[in-house]
């Protein structure tokens, strides 16, 4: 029996063929905003190899051995968009059988957070992603590709916890996503939204220095709703600090007090 091995003997003993073992991907949803904080911006690759030859999809590959799964996430960014040195943190594990063509893939999904794409230099393309309650909408201009995803509000139980969160429908003509790369979308921005509010993600998305109305209009894009003005500088007043200076507001282009982010 092998209760009767040390623990040195059973693992030189050891054997793994006995199961089935997937091939382990890591995908990122790099999420930014133009230079007004008016839209949403997603980073997508155009795939130059098969499956899904041509197709837009997320960055992201297999992870190597020897490394984590947040080490081949920061690799991928590097190698395939050109982006270094962002937050970048784990979303989901997307499991689902079939979701690649090749083989049994599971895919570790992360998202990275960016301020004004317009000051980042990638080998990607930027796509204006919108986010309604019948459908999700990339648009790159740069390609002039537009891919829509028809989607519907489910509820879903967990326990004694249900909870609502959209559901894309691959029905149509036109451009679509790469693999389930749609779904890593949905799932990033509801994690995101869920903890947005109350955290300081935000401060990854803003420059050095930002006003007040450029921070609000930040926070309304991100959440998808309005914010009432006194509870919202509340809200973000332990975060921040003036600096006593002046600067232009992308939102307003009127010159507003000056913060900067000094944590809580």
């Amino acid at each position: 029996m092998m209760n009767n091995l040390t623990e040195k003997e059973f693992l030189e003993n050891y054997t793994d063929t006995i199961y089935d073992k997937p091939s382990v991907t890591t995908d990122i949803l790099v999420l930014g905003v133009d230079e007004t904080f008016g839209k949403l911006k997603a980073l997508l690759i155009k795939r130059d190899e098969h499956p899904y030859l041509g197709y837009y999809a997320l960055p992201g590959g297999f992870i190597s051995k020897g490394e984590s799964a947040y080490q081949a996430a920061a690799r991928k960014l590097a190698e395939e968009a050109g982006v270094r040195d962002v937050y970048l943190d784990q979303i989901y594990t997307f499991t689902k059988p079939g979701r690649d063509p090749r083989t049994w893939v599971m895919s570790i999904a992360y998202l990275a957070l960016v301020g004004d794409v317009s000051k980042i230099k990638t080998t990607g393309e930027w796509f204006d992603l919108t986010i309604d309650e019948d459908r999700i909408r990339l648009y790159g201009a740069q390609s002039d590709t537009e891919i829509i995803y028809p989607v519907s509000v489910k509820s879903f139980k967990n326990g004694r916890i249900s909870y609502r969160n959209l559901v894309a429908y691959d029905k149509g003509k036109g451009d679509k996503l790469a693999f389930d790369h749609v779904e890593i979308i949905i799932e990033s921005i509801s994690k995101l939204r869920a903890i947005f509010e109350n955290s300081d993600l935000a401060f990854n998305m803003v420059g050095d220095s930002f006003t007040l109305p450029d921070l609000q209009a930040l926070y309304e894009l991100v959440l998808g709703k309005k914010l009432y003005k006194t509870n919202f500088r509340a809200l973000v007043a332990p975060k921040i600090e003036a600096t006593g200076g002046k600067i232009k507001s992308a939102t307003s282009n009127k010159l507003s007090a000056e913060y900067r982010y000094i944590g809580q």
